[in-house]
């Protein structure tokens, strides 16, 4: 990312009466951009269809996110493991030609250089998977070949005392900083272990054979001192049945918890960040055939605040010393509405649909951002839970999971290639029913905000230490012989009506042979002018 140049402020000067040593100071606390890089990962493998599917005839569609799951940060180099996990919607090998779907997930490590990378620093990990592919191979599975962009952000916290006062007789340049400041940060393990018993329709365990773990943070709410957590995990397993044929099923389950962090300096109305990683996911079968998970997840989170501050950047007559502050600027902010509609039609495994009770928008993912002149491209998608009771005597309630892809773009003037974007979408509305076609019509209105941010690099006074203000030696005499001009080198305090009476002249007459004085207000210590000896009287 480019740094962009702040225009040169002008400067300001300070007449007061403060001393030096009770000149006041702010102290800044924001994170620190140490490096960026984006490069390319190859992510290959081996996915199988499930021996309860039926074989596919035609792929329809790919579907595939990454999930991470550690970060190690070693000099220079940020090293990853994470989870490439694929969703394929096919017709089957069917008279019926039905549609169904499969998924299977890769797991894949790798690293991506940022220079002046250290252990012990934050590193916010994005992936944009810009291409999948799937080849039968001879073994009837599928060969995997996705392209994944990886873009890493290092950053620290960094604290420094700036000078937000400008030295008495001094002249200051100022600049307005609006950042946001780091309030405190912390992490936390979080265990969560709440046995559950699986659905009648799933047949008995005898071996979990492995477990996916996805964890969303729901809801955050700050305390005095303290950060309220809730969030879900979601836990789809493979496992071995308690069968004669040993066939191979899988099971998925939501774990719900909630936690806290304490944060000390944290308030309502501040902002949090919560970085949420699986660290470890397992399920055992206990004694009375209940499912015990044993899942680890690491949080991190930090609390800020938005504030401006004005500091000293340049003080013009002394020796300064200054911090290089690397910080996101706002460019602008804007939101707009969306309307999407998707119409497919309901799982051929699913009961038909005689009334739509409930529609919920259970996740919204980003997958792609784009940020050009003065517009934010972006593409995503959000997952719908449609709640239906059944077209049959019982009127038994069924669930319908549906993912409704959807890209737009927002206008934000300001905005170039080189900026920082984030998105937040909330879905105002929602809406299921059936059309004429028997499918499945979902409409939905989003409220999309688009918020851009510069990296920009600020020079903040910290200290100075005043140049000597003794002017060197000058042959201006005690008393001036009448008719004779000598030169004089302006001190700290002069002006020229004091040297008019000092050395019997007049202001006009000094200004008449110093063409270069265009203010008779206006001197710089330091600065050599010529002085006229007139007869006094």
């Amino acid at each position: 990312m480019a740094m962009r140049k702040r225009p040169k402020p002008k400067f300001r000067q300070d007449n007061s009466s403060t001393t030096t040593a009770a000149l006041e100071t702010e102290t800044i606390r924001v994170p620190q951009v140490v490096g960026e890089n984006t490069e390319q990962t190859i992510v290959r493998g081996i996915i199988s269809v499930p021996t309860a599917k039926p074989e596919p005839e035609e792929i329809l569609s790919i579907d595939s996110i990454v999930k991470l799951k550690k970060i190690n940060v070693i000099p220079n180099k940020v090293i990853f493991e994470a989870t490439l996990r694929v969703e394929v919607m096919y017709s089957a090998f069917k008279k019926d030609q039905s549609v169904h779907t499969f998924h299977d997930k890769l797991d894949f490590t790798d690293f991506i250089e940022v220079e002046g990378a250290r252990p012990g620093m934050d590193v916010e990990l994005d992936f944009v998977v810009e291409d999948v592919s799937l080849t039968r191979n001879p073994r009837c599975d599928w060969d995997v070949a996705a392209v994944v962009q990886v873009t890493a952000r290092v950053t620290e916290d960094r604290e420094v005392n700036a000078l937000t006062e400008c030295p008495q007789g001094f002249q200051c340049e100022t600049e307005k900083l609006n950042l946001k400041q780091v309030v405190g940060s912390a992490s936390k393990q979080v265990l969560v272990d709440e046995a559950f018993e699986l659905r009648k329709e799933f047949p008995g365990i005898e071996k979990c054979r492995k477990c996916i773990c996805d964890v969303e943070i729901k809801h955050t709410k700050l305390l005095k001192n303290k950060v309220i957590i809730e969030g879900e995990v979601e836990m789809e397993c493979a496992y071995t049945a308690l069968k004669d044929d040993q066939s191979v099923h899988t099971f998925d389950h939501t774990l719900k918890f909630n936690d806290f962090v304490e944060v000390r300096g944290a308030e309502q109305g501040m902002e949090v960040d919560v970085d949420a990683i699986v660290e470890s996911c397992e399920v055992d079968v206990g004694r009375d055939c209940k499912m015990e998970p044993t899942i680890v997840i690491q949080l991190k989170v930090r609390v800020l605040e938005e504030r401006s501050v004005e500091v000293i950047t340049d003080i013009e007559g002394a020796d300064v010393e200054t911090v290089n502050l690397q910080i996101e600027d706002l460019v602008a902010q804007e939101c707009k509405q969306v309307i999407v509609k998707d119409a497919k039609e309901p799982p051929s495994q699913k009961p038909d649909i005689d009334k739509v009770k409930e529609v919920i928008a259970s996740d919204v993912i980003i997958k792609d951002i784009d940020v050009i002149k003065d517009k934010v491209l972006m593409k995503g998608e959000i997952e719908f839970e449609i709640l239906y009771t059944a077209m049959n005597k019982d009127q038994s309630m069924h669930m319908i999971h549906r993912k409704v892809p959807f890209k737009t773009f927002i206008d934000v003037p300001g905005a170039r290639p080189d900026d920082h974007a984030d998105i937040d979408v909330e879905v105002e509305w929602a809406n299921a029913k059936l059309n004429e076609h028997c499918e499945l019509v979902i409409e939905a209105v989003l409220n999309v905000c688009a918020r851009v941010t510069e990296l920009m690099e600020q020079p903040v006074v910290v200290g100075f230490t005043p140049r000597p203000t003794t002017a060197p030696p000058t042959t201006a005499p005690e008393a001036c012989v009448p008719g004779t001009i000598f030169n004089y080198t302006i001190v700290k305090g002069d002006t020229l009506s004091k040297l008019a009476q000092r050395y019997g002249t007049t202001v006009s007459a000094i200004m008449a042979i110093n063409p270069e004085i265009q203010n008779a207000n206006l001197l710089t210590v330091g600065q050599t002018i010529k002085i006229p000896c007139e007869a006094k009287g």
